[in-house]
C-alpha cells in the first residue's frame, strides 16, 4: 500500500472509532512504525489546517482522536444539546480532584467548603473518577483519582496537559465549549454548608457514602 493510502488508512480508523485509538492499536492494524504513524498524523493535521477543516486530530487519553475545533464549538454543543452537562459544583469538585488526587472526600470538603456526596456520586456515575484505594487511618475513608474518560471528555493527552489549576475553567469553556449548567452546587435536597468538624456526623456520611460507591463498583462489575 503507498504513503498516501496508509495515511487515509490511518484517516479511516480514526474516523470509524469513538473513543482514543491507542498507537498500540494502529500499529497492530497498520503494521506501520510509531514514527510513521506520528509522521502521517501530522501530515494529516497540515492537510486539514491548509484546506481548513473543522477538525483535527489530538492525541489524548493514551492515543489519537479526531476533535472540532473550538471555535465551532457553539454549533456543536447546539447539536448535543441532550448531551448531560456538568454544573459548576462538579466542575470545581473535579478540578480539585484532578489537581490533588488521590483525595478523599473529608479532604475535598475542606476545600470546597460545602457536601460534596452527591457530587461524587455524579462523576463516579458519568466515569470522570474512580475510587483509588482508601487511606490508611480511622475510618479509612475512599480516595478518589480521575479516570481517562476524564482526559477524553477535555481532550487532554494525559495529566501533564493539565493547564495551571487557576486556569481550569478557562481551559474547560475552550475544550468542550459548554456553558455551565444553571444547577445548584448541592445535589441533594437539603444540602447546607458545612465545616467538616463534626466526627460522628463524617463517620455517618462515609458510611453511607461508601454503601453508594460499593453499589456503583458492584453494577460496573456485572
Amino acid at each position: 500500500m503507498s504513503n498516501h493510502n496508509m495515511k487515509s488508512a490511518i484517516e479511516a480508523l480514526l474516523i470509524a472509532t469513538d473513543i482514543p485509538l491507542t498507537l498500540k492499536k494502529i500499529i497492530e492494524i497498520t503494521n506501520l512504525s510509531e514514527d510513521e504513524i506520528r509522521k502521517y498524523v501530522d501530515e494529516l493535521n497540515q492537510e486539514y489546517r491548509i484546506s481548513e477543516r473543522s477538525f483535527e486530530i489530538k492525541e489524548i487519553a493514551g492515543g489519537f482522536q479526531i476533535y472540532t475545533l473550538p471555535v465551532f464549538a457553539d454549533w456543536v454543543s447546539a447539536l448535543h444539546e441532550y448531551k448531560s452537562r456538568l454544573s459548576k459544583a462538579a466542575l470545581e469538585t473535579l478540578a480539585i480532584i484532578a489537581y490533588h488526587q488521590p483525595i478523599t472526600r473529608p479532604e475535598i470538603e475542606k476545600l470546597r467548603g460545602v457536601d460534596s456526596t452527591w457530587i461524587l456520586y455524579t462523576l463516579l456515575q458519568k466515569g470522570l473518577i474512580k475510587t483509588s484505594g482508601r487511606l490508611p487511618v480511622p475510618g479509612r475513608p475512599i480516595k478518589y483519582a480521575t479516570t481517562k474518560e476524564f482526559l477524553r471528555y477535555f481532550g487532554i493527552k494525559d495529566l501533564n496537559d493539565l493547564p495551571r489549576e487557576e486556569d481550569f475553567g478557562e481551559r474547560v469553556a475552550s475544550s468542550i465549549g459548554e456553558e455551565m449548567a444553571h444547577e445548584p452546587d448541592a445535589l441533594s435536597p437539603g444540602e447546607k454548608t458545612s465545616e467538616i468538624n463534626d466526627e460522628t456526623v463524617e463517620d455517618e456520611k462515609d458510611e453511607g457514602f461508601d454503601e453508594i460507591t460499593d453499589s456503583i463498583i458492584a453494577d460496573d462489575q456485572n
